[in-house]
């Protein structure tokens, strides 16, 4: 009706005046409010041409709801005023008013006939949320958005510098905003009837995603993303999503520039921040750029976007910005066969053999994972004897294990450390956070494979993470929360001990694309666009083909590394050189607690306990080398061992001697050289080798392993420090190359299209396409990638287990179906769900205050579960008493 009337005014000004000499005689019937006519409109029935009855006498739909009933009246009232405005801005405000109380009718009827059953598919009557109850508070919010327009149109159409262009497009897309609620509603019922029967929120095996699509109409994602963006959340988060949304509109352009490829990275800077102010100003274009990027962008552009909180810039950030700790490590696990005592076993002396991830990479590459803690504590690693009144703190009974969110596909427990900061403090126990393998270079089951490997290196070396374990506690956000419970059910199968308690929040249950009312929120939801998250749905859970012979080839030639070694070296005493490898320490020792670094005038000791981290750098071995092979260390210092620096420069619990000799075989040596410098991007040598090699570094970078981060992080980031750095001009240089070069360096697309792939660099001509073509591929059943497979076996050994999620989540259903299904199974299972938050709010603490009390809220979970109380720990913990998001929950326990 909108774009009808549009095309009718543009352009043609005797159209225009017949169309207003129109709107003037109904004006009139426009004045009338609540069936009541105005004196301005009985004087104009005396001029003018009789009206028809139905014209002058229609009033106010009665069955209107309060807030819909006042919008309604707004928009006749408005759609009055400007029928009397000749010029095409006022007959377009006149018609997008009239199109608007249209759709206020239809959203009114179809929000009641949701809402006189969408009590049915709660968790419990204490807890009232699900997908069909997001809609209902999304169209409601619609339309208090639309009343604070008519408020404001109200106030200002009577002044000089009345706007009204501006409002006009305001109120079409607000208009059309409304409109494609609409049609998601009538979605809505159609999932009710399918789903009549068996009462659950997904939709039953015979109905697919595709066929939801193709009964409906097409929906007008354009009108979310523009200048509605955010209407749903509060007002600091909705800052922080149209910054992001810009953001995103502005790196897409240098990301997929033909011109930049060979510009320097100032003027790519300048030309994103040129481009920021034009997606600011223009927020149909941004809409435009972000709906046609979010469906036509490719993996590889998720994970560049994503991992710009991976720069350096943003590595520094936590340190200054956080709350302030005294542990924040890396550690390196090696990769080598793990045993522990079996669950429940009779016989002490029964074990469980641990292997060692080995899906899609191969074996051998280590774990990294992030140690952080609010005090030194008795036997962490890294954290020697101290003297007299520096004594550490006594071990905590108690530990979280934490798997970062990111889609599986991006993140790391880095971008996660501002409000992991926030509960070391508020929990007071040692925090374990996995760095995990990243899709789609590491798929299915990758990833899990690493977060169990790494969750029984904390039941067998527990006191060196500062913690006797009595409670294991597994928390996780998004991605994180599915390998936290993948983890409890792998436990189980296994026969390993199970976690003390689970925490997971906003989970996705069910990785598939069965449909359900709260999964069509991806269509307008800021963080989780709906292409985006099927791209990286597609990327963990259903690899390419390209991708498992590119995994294939790169295990075969790891392969041959080890082969070469073994020819050359001693298999008992591997070693490595200097040169080639690039994998070194500052030095060795045993596996014991490192002495501390002290100066000989003894301000280290005060500098030291005045900074909030502590950042060491030392290699350690395995348990598996033999003492004999190590350095006597008795009556000696290994202070020397210890370097604090930066956290980039991780603590190796390495399994094999490193050494500087040179190979004995040469031939070994000249086949790992040409290995690393085929794979490995080296800072010192980048520079001089661009110009004649970039069509091979090219390839480099848009393959996967140099971009994984199981190679990036263990094999570049050992030795870059030592290798290329020495000096401290070249640190310096190091670090102002990586704040302006590590965001782009790694994920640029050049001006090149493969064979048969669509070029995406012209988002902007792009035409938006049905959801439906985004479902060509198949997912497995797996119940260690779908927790909500699991049988009823398995989930009813699943421990205490917390759910935090969201009503405008896209995973909120996958989380009360997942709460129903424990609770009929007679498991001790809570659910939170807060409002006014998107998913992923935990990364936006130092952002929003919304954001910040739903941290808050996890805190308080946390709590109950790790029992963190002075029995636990050598410190009570005081909750804070502060104001939070509106939430309901409730708890569920086994009778």
């Amino acid at each position: 009706m909108i774009a009808a009337a549009t095309t009718a005014l543009d352009g043609r000004p005797h159209k225009t005046n017949a169309h207003f000499e129109d709107n003037l005689k109904l004006a009139p019937a426009k004045d009338e409010v609540n069936g009541k006519v105005t004196p301005a409109a009985q004087t104009a029935d005396t001029e003018t041409t009789p009206i028809p009855p139905r014209a002058t006498t229609t009033p106010i739909p009665a069955e209107l709801q309060p807030a819909y009933y006042k919008l309604y009246g707004d928009c006749r009232e408005h759609a009055a005023y400007f029928a009397k405005d000749p010029t095409e801005y006022g007959q377009r405000l006149h018609a997008a008013h009239i199109a608007w109380q249209d759709f206020i009718v239809l959203a009114n009827r179809l929000v009641l006939q949701i809402d006189a059953f969408a009590h049915e598919y709660d968790f419990d009557e204490s807890t009232p949320g699900n997908g069909y109850r997001s809609f209902i508070y999304v169209t409601n919010a619609c339309i208090s958005h639309g009343r604070s327009i008519c408020q404001q149109l109200l106030t200002t159409r009577d002044t000089l510098f009345f706007r009204k262009k501006f409002y006009m497009k305001e109120v079409e897309a607000c208009s059309q905003l409304l409109c494609s609620l609409c049609t998601c509603l009538q979605y809505l019922l159609i999932l009710r009837q399918w789903s009549t029967t068996t009462g659950d929120l997904f939709a039953s095996g015979r109905h697919t995603a595709e066929q939801l699509f193709e009964l409906g109409d097409t929906i007008n994602q354009y009108c979310f993303y523009g200048r509605c963006l955010g209407f749903q959340y509060g007002d600091s988060i909705r800052g922080v999503l149209r910054f992001l949304g810009i953001g995103m509109a502005s790196y897409s352009e240098t990301y997929y520039s033909q011109a930049d490829n060979g510009s320097s990275t100032l003027l790519k800077t300048t030309r994103s921040l040129w481009s920021s102010g034009k997606y600011l100003m223009n927020p149909e274009l941004r809409a435009r750029r972000i709906v046609n990027i979010s469906q036509n962008a490719k993996i590889d552009f998720c994970k560049s976007f994503w991992f710009l909180a991976e720069s350096e810039l943003m590595h520094k950030l936590p340190s200054i910005v956080g709350t302030a700790i005294k542990v924040n490590r890396i550690i390196k696990l090696p990769a080598e066969p793990l045993r522990l005592p079996a669950r429940g076993a009779e016989d002490q002396l029964q074990f469980v053999d641990i292997p060692v991830p080995s899906a899609h990479l191969g074996p051998g590459l280590p774990v990294s994972v992030r140690l952080l803690s609010a005090k030194r504590r008795a036997g962490m690693l890294g954290e020697g004897r101290y003297r007299g009144w520096r004594r550490p703190a006594a071990a905590s009974k108690s530990i979280l294990f934490h798997c970062h969110g990111g889609g599986f596909v991006a993140q790391s427990s880095k971008s996660h450390e501002l409000y992991l900061r926030d509960w070391a403090v508020a929990l007071d126990v040692p925090i374990l956070s996995v760095d995990y393998s990243l899709a789609p270079e590491a798929p299915f089951p990758r990833a899990l494979q690493e977060v169990y490997y790494a969750y029984c290196w904390l039941l067998n070396n527990a006191e060196l993470l500062g913690t006797t374990a009595e409670r294991v506690i597994c928390a996780g956000d998004s991605a994180g929360a599915n390998l936290s419970i993948g983890l409890a059910l792998k436990c189980i199968e296994q026969g390993v001990r199970i976690p003390d308690g689970l925490f997971l929040a906003y989970c996705p249950t069910l990785v598939s694309f069965v449909p359900s009312p709260a999964r069509l929120l991806c269509l307008m939801d800021p963080l989780l666009p709906f292409g985006f998250m099927m791209r990286c749905l597609r990327a963990y859970a259903a690899p390419t083909n390209e991708m498992i012979q590119e995994n294939a080839k790169h295990v075969e030639e790891m392969q041959q590394i080890r082969n070469a070694q073994a020819s050359g070296v001693d298999a008992e005493k591997p070693t490595l050189s200097l040169n080639s490898s690039r994998r070194t320490s500052t030095g060795k020792s045993p596996l014991t607690p490192l002495e501390p670094l002290y100066q000989s005038d003894g301000r280290e000791e005060d500098e030291e306990e005045e900074s909030s981290d502590t950042f060491a750098s030392a290699s350690y071995h395995s348990q598996t080398v033999e003492r004999t092979d190590l350095p006597n260390t008795e009556g000696s210092d290994n202070s020397s061992c210890v370097s604090f620096e930066d956290d980039s420069q991780p603590i190796e619990h390495y399994p094999i001697e490193i050494s500087a000799e040179t190979p004995k075989d040469a031939a070994s040596a000249a086949y790992i050289d040409s290995f690393l410098d085929k794979y490995l991007i080296d800072t010192a040598t980048m520079e001089a080798t661009e110009e004649n090699t970039a069509t091979a570094q090219r390839s480099t970078l848009l393959n996967g392993h140099a971009k994984s981060s199981s190679e990036e992080n263990i094999l570049v980031e050992t030795g870059r420090e030592m290798i290329a750095m020495d000096t401290l001009p070249g640190r310096l240089q190091e670090a102002v190359n990586n704040i302006f070069n590590r965001c782009t360096q790694s994920y640029e697309i050049h001006g090149t299209t493969a064979p048969g792939q669509q070029d995406v660099r012209n988002m902007d001509a792009l035409i938006a396409r049905s959801p439906s073509e985004e479902f060509a591929f198949d997912v497995p059943k797996d119940p260690f990638l779908s927790p909500y497979w699991a049988s009823d076996e398995w989930l009813s050994q699943l421990p205490e287990t917390k759910i935090l999620t969201l009503n405008m989540d896209p995973c909120l259903d996958d989380c009360v179906m997942l709460a129903k299904k424990l609770k009929r199974l007679g498991r001790q299972v809570s659910l939170e769900i807060l409002e006014g938050l998107p998913h992923g709010f935990l990364n936006f603490t130092m952002l929003s205050n919304e954001a910040m009390d739903g941290s808050k809220h996890c805190i308080k979970s946390l709590q109950t579960l790790l029992q963190a109380t002075a029995d636990n720990n050598d410190n009570s913990v005081g909750n804070d008493e502060t104001s939070s998001p509106s939430a309901c929950s409730a708890t569920s326990t086994a009778p």
